[in-house]
């Protein structure tokens, strides 16, 4: 079996397609709500790397100064400390950094300690330098931290103060250590200030992009609104076209019968002997010209309502046993495939039937005499598939597409509706049906239907 996908697109009988049935929300919105959320990831992502990789950067920038400040005042503490044989007091470590406190507004405390002494200069509440005596050094020096890890230390760490421990050179070979601290919440406000401009910025361009979108959606949702009134109107122009050409072909199809029963009238003036002849010939008219215009009204009025559940095997079973007696008069064999565990299914059970019947009988026309014609119903991807074959000689490539089509016919006694009606009513039921040629010789036309009628 050939698999054939189809989409909600689909033609109608003057065959131009007709737009797709999704609503404006799949065609329009859905994608650019992907696009918003896309973009608000994108942009929540890179705003959260660029503020931290900027903060980063500032904050070594301001740990860099720091230490490009500090160093000459440790150079000049180190020289006295050897002047003073490792005797630095608190007196001349307050002279040495008086100008180191106005240099760095949020120095709090620098402090230099040895193994015998430790001495340190802070800052008041009040704005004073205040001489405080500390205990020696215990440990082992500390390593002087370059700038890059000095800024990952400032937002790291938690305390109030900032630690910055330099190791001085001794001559004496006395390990001595000068310890800085800083505010740290100051050194934190003064970088977000700088940041300030940035995480504008940041949010400044994001809301740009952000209103972008929606101006575009706006645009794109007004357009697709007017694109669907046009659709509207276009269908309905479609739809009278349509009706135009079924009226057309109707009343050519008409006028073979209405001859023929004006003919018989006049036959009676002439020939009254033939009389029964001649109403039988009418009669025989009259009921094509019902045929024909009760075929029309079902292809124009397709039913929507009556679905009920059945069970489909003794739908086939009643098809088949009406179809018997047409197949007999061609000695055609009828092989049956049926499913014995398929469910029910919600269907109009009389148009189900009238369209298999349909089916089977068109698979009748156009197979030889002697010939086969099998019927397979069997549950595939959770649908119900009725498949319908023969081996008469098949079907053009190029009138595949226009067997469905109303009042396309190859038969000289043919009208051309009976397929077409069975598309309306498997399309009715939101089904599918096509057809196709089978190997090595004749036709194969597959009707698919859901278990389930929405």
């Amino acid at each position: 079996m050939v698999n054939k996908k189809y989409s909600a697109d689909r033609e109608n009988d003057t065959g131009i397609p007709l737009y797709s049935r999704r609503s404006l929300f799949q065609v329009f919105l859905l994608p650019y709500v992907g696009l918003l959320a896309l973009y608000l990831l994108v942009i929540g992502c890179g705003s959260t790397w660029l503020y931290f990789a900027a903060r980063q950067a500032q904050t070594e920038l301001v740990t860099e100064h720091i230490i490009e400040v500090v160093s000459p005042f440790v150079k000049e503490l180190s020289e006295l400390h050897d002047a003073n044989k490792g005797k630095t007091t608190a007196l001349v470590l307050s002279q040495t950094v008086f100008q180191l406190y106005q240099l760095l507004p949020y120095l709090k405390q620098v402090s230099i300690r040895d193994r015998q002494h430790g001495y340190g200069v802070r800052l008041s509440f009040n704005k004073q330098l205040v001489d405080v005596e500390l205990e020696p050094l215990q440990g082992d020096l500390i390593a002087t931290p370059d700038h890059q890890q000095l800024a990952s230390q400032l937002h790291q760490e938690s305390s109030p103060f900032f630690h910055i421990a330099i190791a001085l050179t001794s001559k004496q070979g006395n390990p001595v250590q000068m310890d800085i601290a800083f505010d740290r919440a100051g050194l934190v406000g003064q970088i977000s200030k700088t940041m300030q401009a940035i995480i504008h910025s940041i949010i400044g361009f994001s809301v740009i992009g952000f209103l972008s979108i929606l101006i575009a959606l706006a645009i794109t949702l007004y357009t697709g609104l007017k694109t669907y009134k046009m659709d509207v109107r276009l269908q309905k122009i479609y739809q009278q076209a349509a009706m135009g050409k079924l009226s057309a072909s109707l009343v050519h199809d008409l006028r073979n019968p209405l001859a023929s029963i004006r003919a018989n009238i006049k036959n009676l003036l002439i020939t009254p002997e033939e009389t029964e002849q001649v109403v039988d010939e009418m009669d025989h008219d009259i009921l094509r010209l019902e045929q024909k215009l009760s075929d029309f009204l079902s292809l124009t009025k397709p039913r929507t309502s009556g679905f009920k559940k059945v069970d489909i095997k003794l739908l086939v079973q009643d098809v088949v046993k009406k179809s018997k007696p047409l197949l007999q008069e061609k000695n055609i064999t009828l092989s049956i495939q049926l499913d014995s565990d398929l469910p029910e299914i919600t269907v109009i059970p009389e148009d189900i039937t009238d369209a298999l019947f349909n089916v089977l009988v068109n698979a009748k026309n156009h197979t030889r005499s002697q010939g086969h014609i099998w019927l397979k119903v069997n549950c595939i991807d959770g649908k119900l598939n009725i498949m319908v074959e023969d081996d008469g000689p098949g079907i053009q490539a190029a009138l595949l597409t226009k067997i469905f089509k109303p009042f396309f016919t190859t038969r000289e006694d043919g009208h051309g509706l009976g397929l077409a009606i069975v598309k309306n009513t498997v399309e009715a039921h939101n089904g599918n049906i096509f057809a196709e040629n089978r190997s090595p010789n004749g036709a194969r036309i597959t009707i698919i239907l859901p278990f389930v009628h929405d």
